[in-house]
Formats: C-alpha cells, structure tokens, sequence
C-alpha cells in the first residue's frame, strides 16, 4: 500500500483520488497551480450580485451514479453536500417540435407514444437496459487489469460469443445510422443526438450510438442532479476528507517538474515554480499527455514510442460558455414544460448537427449551431434571487482556430478568438435562442461570454478550450487513452500515475479515473490480506 502520495491538480479526479487515498491512511498533498481548488468546477457570482453560476462544469449525473459517490456519500453528507435532482432532466425544441425527456417511465412512455415513438423506446429500453451493466461496466474497467478479464467473461457468458462479436459491432456504430433506424420521429431523433457532443463526438462518428444509449439511459434513470448551492460544495466536502484525515491541499502551488531517481526509472518527487521541491514515492498527474511527457517530464529521456504518440495527440473542438444572469424565468413559446427542464437543446435537426460539428472539425463556424441550455434554477432554485434565474449555455461545435463562417457575417481575421468575434458568434446564439424564449432580451439583465481563451486560461487542461482534454474519437479513447503507447493510468515510471479526463474513462464531471488509481493503490496485498484479516 502507498504510503505518501503527491497529486497534482486539484480537480474532480484529484479529488475522489485524494479523499479515497486519504480514509485509507494514505499521507496526500494536493498541490493546485490555480489559487483556487476544484479544476473545471468553477462556482462563481460571475455577473451580478445573488446570481450563482457554475463557470465550466453544472452537472453531476456520472459522479452520483459512479462508484466514487456510492463509497463517499455517507462521508460528503456529513461535511454538508446535498444533492437536489429533476424528473424532467433534459429536453428538445427542433423544426419539427419538441418533447421532454423525463425519470418517470410512465411520462416517458406517454411522451414517446405521442412522438410515434413508444414501441421504439420501450423495445431500446428493454433491449439495451439488458445489458446496461456491461456497458457501464466497460466504460468503467480499467482496460490493463485482469478486472477487465471478469467483465469479458460475463459478456462471453451473457451474450455468447457471436453476441459479443455482434456488440463489438454495435459499439463502433455512428449515432445517426442507429438514430435513423430504431426511431421514426424527428423530434425523437433530435432529442437523443446531441447527448454524443457531451462526450466531444458528433452523430457521423463511430461509437457515437454507443454513447448516446448510454448518456441517454443514465439520464432516463439518474436525472440531471446538482449540489444544492453549486459544485463548490463537492470541492469543499472533498478537500475536508482530505484534510479530516491529515492530508494538505495547496492553492498557488505550481508544479513545474516532476523528479526521478538516479536510475531514472522511479518518480522521486516534484520540483514547484517557486523552487519548493517535495519527495514523494508516488505522484498522481491529473493533466495531458502533452504536459506529462512534454513539461513535465521534459528532461527525462521517454521511451520513443510514448514520444511519438505524445507527438500525434490531437485535441478536440472548442467550447465557449455563456452566462445568462435573468429577472425573470424563460419563456419557451414552443413548449411551457421546457421552463422546468434541466437541459435543453435547440437544433433545427439532426442535419444541422452533423453540419455544425463537421463545420467546427474543418475550422468554419456553424450557421445555425446545438445550443446546450442549462436552466439551473429548475432544479437549484436557490442559484438566483426570488422570482429571478440562470441559464448556463455550452456551444460545443466551435473550431479551435477560425478559418471562416458558415454564416459569411464573421471575418476570420488571424484565426483567433478575439473578443469581437468571440462576442459576434455569442450575439448570433443569443439571437438563435429567442427564436424560442421571446421574452430572452427583456428580462437578460448581465452576460459574460467565456470562450476558448478564457476557458484554456480557467484550467491549461483545456488546451485551446477544448472541454474534453483531448479529442474522444475512436482512436483516442477507451483502451487508447491517453496514448496508443501509453494506455491506461500506470506510466513507464514506477510511482508515477496518470488520471484526468484525458484518460480512460475520458471526460465528464465522474471521477472515474481518480477512483481507479486510489483503489489500486489503496489494494492490500495477498501477505496483508492473510495477515490482517478480519
């Protein structure tokens, strides 16, 4: 078992790994180079007095239902976090209508059946909720443990081998092949697309069908929930774990270098840009392979298929972020039910999000991009004044770098995310948005536009604003994350360990990685095992 831990960054992973580590008797020391904990949990007054806004992050449906919840929830509610949810999680207003998603299985199966759609999703539910835990299963096994072995063996089992070959199939599917097959609605069609881009894939990809049927079904389940008051009360609880059981979390606190021993095949400890240096037998990175490997490590000789795999790694898409402070609540004129839903999203349809995410891939700017709209008062009304609300708007088709517009009304300029275009393409949101809440412009009474650069400059993870810390298409994700030549959370260093949403399970506000790293280095051995038995 590990006996003193270093982990660098402080977010959601870091987390769930210093507080697992932590209970454990683990000596951890979070060292945080932001003056602030909590990574891309960000809960701030950032508009108007009263007005409480969750910058990067809102939602938490993949930490309540994940594993790193389930072990800490007795312990998180006891340092005061208090989780409020939804039965109406996330809703659609396309061209050819609207409908609503709920947690109810009766709403739903009377909201499919309006949509023509009830036979459809009862026999997905079924077919799919079969064999739900093999795919959670998946998305949750670390890939380079003999854990893995189990989960194949019960798919083997459960399905067969033909079935397994066949689900390996079905795992590599694009969303819209699937999407246009099993469902005959529009609306249905655009209600379950977007849920893709949420884990940086677009409908035209492969494994997008897999990850929308699973978004989709955690969320018919689980809800969209949220800490009463914001993310920065699962910050708080976290780090109080931490500390309660006598480990340190710094803010300001730079790592610039991460140290070897003389035989330069064991971590030694870090080096801070203030010159601190801390030893350490293990240290767990929650950063990009670029920034491991590249700075770092930088002076370290790596084995040369893992620096060329540094090399090839691609980000994704950018992400830009608006904030609405409101007077009011929306207004949606194409369905009331959509005030009280958690998130909605505004598409003209499915062709429009294959237009838009191959636009942003190739450098354009969408004409009429997914708008993700979170209303966080329908579910924490205390994030605004009495009467008053929030929207919290993701834009997740934005290219990194401007090479034109769709639209031909943005210059491209440099290619940079400038203010003035950053704030055009927010203008052309807003006005796509009003389209649907009419009384949007009157009751708006502050915005602030986050875009690329902000983002990038909030958390150096997001490189180039990219949400998801790496692009999550095939080649780079489950069993190939972080690298094809270095997969999985154990480095070529011994000591030396690698989380965040660059890793497997990827991104989203879980913990996963976290979790797995604490577990194994909190996993007794056989002696231990024989000798402290209870």
């Amino acid at each position: 078992m590990a006996k003193e831990t270093i982990i660098v960054g402080s977010g959601i992973n870091s987390l769930v790994a210093g507080a697992i580590l932590a209970r454990a008797g683990v000596k951890v020391k979070v060292l945080e180079r932001n003056k602030y904990l909590g990574g891309a949990i960000r809960t701030e007054s950032a508009t108007l007095p009263g007005y409480v806004h969750e910058l990067l992050s809102s939602w938490h449906p993949l930490f309540v239902g994940g594993p790193a919840y389930a072990e800490l929830k007795e312990e998180l509610e006891k340092r005061g976090l208090s989780y409020k949810n939804t039965p109406m999680p996330t809703g659609v207003v396309c061209k050819a209508g609207s409908a609503v998603l709920f947690t109810d299985p009766n709403q739903l199966g009377a909201e499919m059946s309006r949509l023509g759609d009830g036979d459809n999703w009862s026999s997905f539910m079924a077919e799919f909720g079969n064999k739900i835990d093999l795919a959670f299963g998946l998305l949750g096994t670390d890939f380079w443990r003999p854990s893995s072995l189990k989960l194949a063996r019960n798919a083997q089992k459960r399905l067969g081998r033909r079935g397994v070959l066949a689900a390996g199939s079905e795992l590599l599917e694009p969303a819209i092949s699937w999407l246009e097959r099993e469902f005959k609605s529009e609306v249905t069609r655009a209600l379950l697309a977007p849920w893709a881009l949420h884990n940086g894939l677009g409908p035209d990809d492969a494994a997008s069908a897999f990850i929308t049927k699973v978004i989709s079904a955690a969320i018919a389940f689980g809800g969209m929930p949220v800490p009463l008051g914001g993310g920065i009360h699962l910050v708080e609880a976290l780090s109080q774990i931490i500390t309660d059981n006598g480990g340190t979390l710094e803010t300001s606190a730079d790592v610039v270098e991460i140290l070897v021993n003389d035989s330069k095949d064991e971590v030694a400890g870090v080096v801070l840009s203030d010159g601190r240096r801390f030893e350490s037998v293990n240290i767990i990175a929650s950063t990009t392979p670029t920034s491991l490997y590249g700075q770092l490590l930088a002076k370290l000789e790596k084995p040369k298929e893992v620096s060329s795999s540094v090399a090839s790694f691609r980000y994704g898409r950018a992400a830009i972020q608006i904030h609405l402070a409101l007077s009011g609540k929306p207004e949606w004129k194409d369905d009331s039910r959509l005030g009280d839903v958690a998130i909605v999203h505004v598409l003209d349809d499915m062709n429009s999000l294959s237009e838009s995410v191959n636009a942003a891939n190739r450098g354009f700017l969408p004409k009429r991009p997914t708008i993700v709209v979170g209303q966080p008062c329908a579910v924490d009304p205390s994030r605004a004044p009495a009467g008053a609300s929030i929207l919290w708007i993701q834009l997740q088709e934005n290219p990194r770098v401007i090479k034109g517009d769709l639209a031909s009304e943005i210059s491209s300029g440099d290619g940079s995310w400038n203010s003035e275009r950053l704030n055009a393409y927010a203008d052309r949101v807003i006005s796509q948005l009003s389209e649907r809440i009419p009384n949007l412009a009157s009751i708006t009474k502050a915005r602030l536009v986050l875009g690329p650069n902000e983002i990038e400059a909030m958390n150096k993870n997001l490189v180039g604003g990219d949400p998801y810390a790496g692009d999550c298409r095939v080649d780079q994700y489950a069993p190939w994350r972080p690298l094809a030549a270095a997969s999985g959370h154990k480095t070529f260093l011994k000591g030396l360990w690698h989380i965040g949403a660059s890793t497997h399970p990827g991104p989203g506000l879980g913990g996963g990685s976290g979790f797995m790293v604490a577990k194994r280095l909190t996993k007794r051995s056989f002696i231990e095992r024989v000798l402290f038995r209870k």
